[in-house]
Order: C-alpha cells, then sequence, then structure tokens
C-alpha cells in the first residue's frame, strides 16, 4: 500500500504512524464523513481457511469495541475487507506514546494512570480484555489526554479467548505481562490492571517492574517466577503501584479501584491504598515509606487463626499463580531447571529431524561444532540447510527486544529473515536460552524462517510439559565436554594479551567458550571448543604447540582474526571421523601477521593444560 491509495472506495491513505506484530497503521481521511481516521492494515494469512477465521473474529471483536465510547480509550468504527486484506477503522488520535522521553512529575504519571484506568473499567464493563497494555499502547494527545489504544490482540472474556491462538500460545509483551499470564493462565480484567501497574512503574522508574527491557532473558526469568521490584523513593504512587503489581490476581484492585486510587495522587488528597484483606501469600503490604529497589516474590502462606477461615480459597489462589509448586515447599530450584546439569544436558534431545523431512533429506549430525550445540542438515537439490538447536546461557546470548509468545515455561521469539539466516530465541524459566538457527548453506531456493519455526514447535513441544532437557549419552573422561575453557589461561598466561581485563571473563554455556575484552584497544580473545574433521595443511599453517600439533589461520574466525586450533583427540563420530579442537582466536584492527602472533603466544600456555588425552 501506497500514500494516495482509496480503500474501499471511502478511505485516503495518508501516511504510516506505525506497526507492530499484528498489522501496520495509516492516518487515512474518511471521504465519506469528512474526518481523519486511523486505518489498521491486519496482517493476513495467505491460507484462505485463515483469512475467513481472521475476519469472523476482527467483525466479532470490533462490535464489541464499537460500543465503547470513552474518552480515553481509542474509539473503533467499523472493519472493511478489500483485496483480500482486513482493515481495522479507528478513531485518529495523534499525539505521542508513553514511550517518548519526557520528563513527567508523579502527579502526572498518576493523572494518566487515573485515565488509563477509567478507561479500561469500561473496557472490562463489556467483557473485553486489552491483553497487551503497554507504554507504546498509550497515546497521549495534543490536550494532555492519554488514550487506550491497539486492541488488536484483545480478547472478549468468555467464549472465545483463544480465538486467534489456537490454543497454543499466548500473546503479550515482556516487562509488562502478568505472572499467571506467561505461565499459561487466560488473561482477564486483573491481569490488565497488572499490565497498567507495570506501565505506570516503566514510566516512574525507567524499567519494567521485572527489570530492564533490553534484558529479555531477565524479564522473562523473572515474569515466569513472580518476582517484581519494588518501587523506590517516598512517593504517594508507591503503594499504589505495589498495590496494582501484586502477584496474586485476586488481591489486586479492579481497574475501577484503580482509577480512585490513581486519582487520589494526582490530585493530592488521601485515599486507602489496601484493596483487600492482606492474606499471607500476599506480597508484603506497601507502605508511604522510601523502599530501596528489591525483588520480591509472593510468600508462602502462614496460617494464623484467622487466615485458616480461608484455607480452602487459599488453595485455589496459591493454586493460579503458583504452578511448579512452591506453596507446597518443594525446591524452587528443582523446578526452575529446565537445563539441569549444563555440562549433561543434551541439545539433539531438543531436535527432530523427521520433523524437518518435509523440505528435503534430513540428517542429524550431533557432533557438529561445540557441545552445547545440535545441527540437523537439510538438502534438497542446490538447497543445503543448517537448522541450528543451540544451548546458551543470558550472558552469551544478546535477546532483541520483541513479541513473546508462550507456552509453559517456554518463552518464544521470533526474529525476521536476516539475509541468508533466521533466528528464534526459546526463554526458559531457569534463564537459559535456545538458539534455533536455520542458516543456509547450498545455492537453492530455501523457506528458512519456516524451517526455524518447524524444528522451534519441535523443540518447545519437548520442553513446554516442565521437563529437565534428557541427558547426552555419556563421554569419555578424557574428552573436552570436561574441561573449563575459562581455565584454560592463567593469569601468567592472559598477559601476554594486551590490555587484558583477566578478572572479568565472558564464559558461555558450561564454560565451553571464553571471552576477554582489551581494556587498551578492540582486540578481543576467544577461547572454545569445536569438534570437526580431522586437521589437515588446509586448515593453516602447522605448528607445535606444547606437544600438540596445531593449525594456524589468518582470518579463520572472520575477517580481522586469527584462528589457532589445536586438535586434542580423534574419534570416529556418529556420521564421520571426528576431533576435539581447542580454538584461541585473537580479533582486532592489527595486521595478520600481528593478530596471529598473538594468537599462537595465547594458544601454547592454553594447550599445555589441557587435560590428559
Amino acid at each position: 500500500m501506497r500514500p494516495g491509495e482509496l480503500v474501499k472506495d471511502r478511505y485516503r491513505l495518508i501516511e504510516k504512524v506505525g506497526s507492530g506484530g499484528s498489522g501496520v497503521v495509516w492516518h487515512a481521511f474518511d471521504e465519506r464523513l469528512g474526518r481523519d481516521v486511523a486505518l489498521k492494515h491486519v496482517l493476513t494469512p495467505a491460507d484462505q481457511d485463515d483469512i475467513a477465521e481472521q475476519g469472523n473474529v476482527l467483525r466479532h471483536e470490533s462490535t464489541h469495541l464499537a460500543t465503547i465510547n470513552h474518552p480515553n480509550v481509542i474509539t473503533v468504527f467499523d472493519t472493511v475487507f478489500e483485496a483480500g486484506v482486513w482493515w481495522l477503522v479507528m478513531e485518529y488520535a495523534p499525539g505521542s506514546d508513553l514511550t517518548a522521553e519526557r520528563e513527567l512529575s508523579v502527579e502526572a504519571i498518576a493523572r494518566y494512570g487515573a485515565q488509563l484506568a477509567s478507561g479500561l473499567a469500561a473496557v472490562h464493563a463489556k467483557n473485553i480484555v486489552h491483553r497487551d497494555i503497554k507504554p507504546a499502547n498509550v497515546v497521549i494527545t495534543a490536550d494532555d489526554r492519554a488514550k487506550l489504544t491497539d486492541f488488536g490482540i484483545s480478547r472478549r472474556i468468555h467464549g472465545d479467548v483463544t480465538a486467534v491462538t489456537n490454543g497454543a500460545f499466548l500473546v503479550g509483551t515482556p516487562g509488562y505481562m502478568a505472572p499467571e499470564v506467561a505461565n499459561g493462565a487466560a488473561p482477564d480484567p486483573a491481569a490488565d490492571v497488572f499490565s497498567l501497574g507495570a506501565t505506570l512503574f516503566r514510566v516512574l522508574e525507567g524499567v519494567t517492574p521485572f527489570g530492564p527491557a533490553d534484558d529479555q532473558g531477565l524479564v522473562w526469568r523473572n515474569t515466569l517466577t513472580g518476582r517484581v521490584a519494588e518501587p523506590t523513593g517516598d512517593t504517594p504512587l508507591a503503594p499504589v503501584l505495589t498495590e496494582l503489581l501484586r502477584v496474586p490476581p485476586e488481591l489486586r484492585p479492579t481497574a475501577a479501584r484503580a482509577r480512585e486510587l490513581l486519582d487520589a495522587v494526582a490530585t493530592g488528597t488521601r485515599a486507602a491504598t489496601s484493596t483487600t484483606p492482606t492474606t499471607g501469600n500476599a506480597a508484603a503490604p506497601a507502605t508511604g515509606h522510601s523502599t530501596p529497589r528489591s525483588w520480591r516474590r509472593a510468600r508462602r502462606p502462614v496460617l494464623t487463626a484467622g487466615a485458616l477461615v480461608t484455607v480452602g480459597l487459599l488453595a485455589i489462589a496459591l493454586w493460579r499463580f503458583d504452578p511448579f509448586g512452591w506453596a507446597s515447599g518443594t525446591d524452587r530450584s528443582e523446578h526452575l531447571s529446565v537445563v539441569g546439569d549444563p555440562r549433561t544436558a543434551d541439545p539433539c534431545a531438543l531436535t527432530d529431524a523427521a520433523a524437518l523431512s518435509r523440505f528435503g533429506a534430513a540428517q542429524r549430525d550431533p557432533e557438529y561444532g561445540n557441545f552445547d550445540r545440535c545441527d540437523v542438515l537439510v538438502q534438497s537439490g542446490d538447497s543445503e540447510v543448517d537448522v541450528r538447536v543451540e544451548l546458551r546461557t543470558p550472558d552469551s546470548d544478546e535477546t532483541a527486544p520483541g513479541p513473546v509468545q508462550t507456552v509453559g515455561r517456554v518463552g518464544v521469539v521470533r526474529d525476521p529473515l536476516n539475509g541468508e539466516s533466521c533466528e528464534r530465541t526459546l526463554l526458559l524459566a531457569d534463564g537459559n536460552h535456545v538458539q534455533v538457527l536455520a542458516r543456509q548453506l547450498g545455492e537453492g531456493p530455501a523457506d528458512l524462517c519456516a524451517m526455524a519455526d518447524s524444528a522451534t514447535d519441535s523443540a518447545v513441544a519437548k520442553l513446554a510439559q516442565g521437563q529437565s532437557i534428557p541427558p547426552r549419552p555419556g563421554m569419555p573422561a578424557a574428552s573436552l565436554i570436561n574441561a573449563d575453557a575459562c581455565a584454560l589461561l592463567d593469569n601468567e598466561g592472559l598477559s601476554r594479551f594486551p590490555g587484558v581485563d583477566a578478572t572479568d571473563p565472558d564464559p558461555g554455556f558450561a564454560n565451553w567458550s571464553c571471552r576477554w575484552h582489551s581494556t587498551t584497544s578492540a582486540a578481543d580473545l576467544l577461547v572454545r571448543f569445536d569438534r570437526h574433521p580431522p586437521l589437515t595443511a588446509a586448515d593453516g599453517r602447522p605448528v607445535e604447540l606444547a606437544g600438540h600439533r596445531a593449525f594456524v589461520e589468518p582470518d579463520g574466525y572472520g575477517p580481522d582474526t586469527c584462528q589457532v586450533s589445536v586438535p586434542h583427540r580423534e574419534y570416529v563420530g556418529e556420521i564421520s571421523d571426528r576431533a576435539e579442537l581447542l580454538l584461541v582466536v585473537v580479533s582486532g584492527p592489527q595486521p595478520a601477521d600481528q593478530l596471529c602472533q598473538l594468537a599462537t603466544s595465547l594458544a601454547e600456555p592454553a594447550a599445555a593444560n589441557l587435560p590428559p588425552r
């Protein structure tokens, strides 16, 4: 679509004003009624059955949204269908969203919050749940009014909660999603109230109540475990946010009550913040005193004489927000452990070559690269694709913020196609990640993202039930799987790397890789393990290092690098002969001969510290 085009012989497109996971929004002009409108171009699936189903959902949803006429809710006017595309016609309200950089007083934040809560109360009165309240879905208009927008993923509470998710996924935004929703509960008005509190928390504190929005691993882990930050500072807004962000959903105020609490802060009047009798499973009661930022969890119930009266209700409430059974006294670390022992967790247990065989001849190679990964090679004509499943720690995986689909204890971030690769990231409850990457190797055409999705679905199905990743077959004691890459270079060995910060290594999963950065230059040092066919002279210049035959290769790890490969042991693999390797890689802007001289000097002490073969 382009500016100037006419939709349904009525709506003249002017310019794009926003986009997201569920559609693109245009500023348009309604030539029949002579008014500005917003048109949301819904991303319509190619399958005709899906188009029909999506149309039914949109018409059904818009019918109910159109009955809401509230100054703090974007009004929905109509839905139209043209040339295979569904459009949602809405009120056009130009302005900035709450993610815009601005200095807001506590009173202003509370005023916006009261307006949003008022609109939310009207929405809930129509049996509609928004499901994705966040700063980006709040518009501040030119007349300084906050409006809720983007009901594209909202669903009626009764009857069709999972209409577009096929029962498989919940949709929302990490950092603002209520813990019970992340753990699989259907979204309800209490979840919207939590998201409103999280949105106001972000505006007040600069981070979400689960941590910085750009640290998706931390945010997701804290969301699943109900670990919510306390507001900082001695402000009248802090205790109100604590009420809105209570972990048990039944202890949160309604949207109407939230409006009263927030309006009292905005106007400087007093309002009691206690919304329900506090029971033992609630978070600590809010006070007006200054509280240092700390991560709080829902406490286990303490049965006093008064609490015994409601023990049956408490059991039901605890079940709702405590899906891992923490309230029963079970050890939490055991239930949070998805990977289990990193050195024995088998990434191949998450792969399914048969599921990928519809794309071509698929063969699993369990010894392709480091020990933290398992690959399936898919061959079809000239097309060859490597579909990799790799275990990662939070520190070794920078996950770009994006929509998260949740099933069980797994969150899935789906990145768009990036050149010759397509990536998916699985966020696990124990803080680890699983990267699924489909990468083009051959020349022929390949649907990389479809392959990545297929591999992701297989991995999620095996992880969603809450069991740890099965262990891999036993490995010999001499294998590098039992070694620590970070320990192969001691302080004396690291002293050969100029400006290295020896006290701050960046370890990878199970310490099978380790990276150090120079504090005086752009140089980096990487020590890692690999599995590869036995090396020959084609793999670099042979040298002798600490009794090992090694190979030095300029640009062996990419441009501006030098790689030294040290074979440790050779063995007969599942598919072919293999060698376990120690790789020492130095990268930086120096000439190749200088990089290789430095890499060789570092590889020598590292090779000397390898375990006996």
